[in-house]
């Protein structure tokens, strides 16, 4: 009874560690979602439609392997989180080694590939004009150095998530989208060309920020230091789960990237510059969801990895929720007020209606996507990923065929989120399956009576007060202000009456006590 009690301490302690670190990286989130909206206006104005669109699309061809990035990133995690859960410290200096080796081996490939591939891409294949083309090849190094400069700081990176110190993630995060703020600022004034300008000064702040996570993980922790590893099981694990994890990356990181380059090839620069407005609606949406993630993934896995399945499903339960009603307070206004919004943000005489109808579907995209990640994060503590990512991806990756054939039948631009959303959400189904095969403690039934209607009926009442509301009130800026804080005061009252078990509400109750009341 005693160690019961116990073990339902170490929870709570954990679960309350959780919600901490969600309202740290759901305020960082607030500030950087702000800084980036001034950010990329300033660019977009101080770099011109179609040299931005030139930026995205030459951007787009390199970060077409951010999926190596994020498979290092999400193995080491993964490595570090469950060795931590089974409390083997030793093996977390020997995890960070193997990571350095591993990182510095995918640096060089990635640059042997882009120095060849890459460049005869750009100047073969993509739709430049042609007195641009020697900035874009500067811009096409210097994306690239900023991109070797990401994969070096994972190793480090991953030691600050497993350690869920997510106010050292914010601290830096912060730093890296108000240097940003600057750079855009300072466009204008550039002494030399714009375009050429915007690059190095990217490459240079994405050293900085690597340099921070190297010199802080360093001096925090002890497993951040290099040791020569001679356990070939070692590097088999990671290999293995990060040669399966870069199937299910490259499928991500290939809806958005190839998405850029199909629309830069049939339809240019103008409609690429529309999508790239409108993904930064999907990156202010996302970073939303990666705080959530952030915050769940390696107490997930830890306590997977400590056999505390109880709390597992617990956090499961809660992951899914977070998610699904946050962005259902967020996402739904940014539906109806999607014009308001980009007139304020980029000014009306900058604003399209490919911009408007493009941020739209983005936002529904993100919903049915993000869904995936709790799921996601089970099975990557489980270990086995191959049959997932497998099947669940190749899903996935389709929408890029699909949107091309799309294209040549001679659909619209907008046909793109057709191809995204119907693929993404028959993938999620998929998942569900999978995830019961593989974790039997699973209940698609109880999945969809504590979670998808509940969801479903949020999401169908606010929908519904908001459309009211833009219709019934005339004035803009008061419909503005009145549809989001009705659409957060509804999405709240609804998922604490309805969203929520008794256990969740119970808890929430004593978190909400011992933080306002304390």
């Amino acid at each position: 009874m005693s160690q019961q009690k116990l073990t339902n301490n170490e929870n709570t302690n954990k679960t309350k560690r959780i919600a901490s670190n969600t309202l740290v990286l759901f305020f960082r989130m607030l500030v950087i979602t702000v800084v980036n909206l001034y950010t990329v206006r300033w660019v977009l104005s101080g770099l011109g439609t179609v040299d931005y669109g030139i930026f995205n699309a030459i951007g787009g061809v390199v970060t077409t392997s951010t999926c190596l990035t994020s498979v290092l990133a999400i193995s080491t995690q993964r490595f570090y989180s469950f060795a931590i859960g089974k409390g083997d410290q030793d093996k977390l200096k020997d995890i960070f080694s193997v990571s350095i080796n591993l990182t510095l081996i995918l640096t060089l490939v990635i640059m042997i590939l882009f120095e060849t591939g890459g460049l005869w891409f750009v100047n073969s294949e993509m739709t430049i004009p042609s007195d641009r083309m020697v900035a874009a090849n500067w811009i096409f190094q210097l994306a690239l150095l900023s991109f070797v400069f990401s994969i070096i700081q994972i190793p480090f990176m991953g030691t600050v998530f497993a350690r869920e110190h997510m106010g050292v993630y914010t601290l830096i995060s912060t730093f890296d989208s108000l240097a940003k703020l600057v750079i855009a600022f300072l466009i204008k004034s550039a002494p030399i060309d714009n375009l050429v300008f915007y690059g190095i000064a990217m490459a240079v702040e994405a050293c900085l920020v690597m340099i921070c996570y190297i010199v802080i993980a360093r001096t925090r922790y002890a497993e951040c230091h290099y040791v020569k590893v001679k356990d070939p099981q070692l590097y088999q694990s990671l290999i293995s789960f990060s040669g399966w994890t870069f199937y299910g990356s490259l499928a991500g990181v290939g809806m958005i990237q190839g998405s850029i380059i199909l629309l830069n090839t049939f339809f240019g620069p103008a409609i690429n510059a529309a999508f790239a407005i409108s993904n930064q609606v999907y990156n202010a949406l996302n970073t939303l969801c990666n705080s959530i993630v952030l915050a769940f993934r390696p107490a997930m896995i830890k306590a997977y990895s400590s056999n505390n399945r109880t709390y597992l499903d617990q956090l499961f339960s809660a992951s899914n929720k977070a998610l699904a009603y946050l962005l259902t307070a967020i996402a739904i206004p940014f539906v109806y007020e999607a014009r308001a919004i980009l007139n304020i943000w980029l000014g009306s005489k900058q604003t399209t209606d490919e911009m408007i109808l493009f941020s739209q579907l983005f936002i529904i995209y993100t919903v049915v996507l993000a869904l995936q990640n709790p799921i996601t994060i089970i099975i990557q503590a489980i270990g086995k990923i191959k049959y997932y990512f497998l099947i669940v991806e190749s899903f996935t990756i389709a929408s890029v065929p699909l949107t091309w054939i799309f294209f040549k039948m001679g659909m619209p631009s907008y046909w793109i989120f057709i191809s995204l959303i119907g693929t993404c959400s028959f993938a999620h189904i998929v998942r569900l399956i999978i995830l019961k095969q593989q974790y039997p403690a699973f209940s698609l039934r109880r999945y969809l009576i504590t979670f998808v209607i509940p969801v479903a009926c949020i999401v169908i009442i606010n929908s519904l007060f908001s459309e009211w509301l833009t219709y019934n009130i005339t004035n803009q800026l008061i419909q503005f202000i009145t549809v989001f804080f009705a659409s957060l005061v509804i999405t709240i009252i609804l998922a604490y009456i309805i969203g929520i078990n008794r256990n969740e509400r119970k808890q929430m109750n004593v978190f909400i006590r011992q933080t306002l009341f304390r």
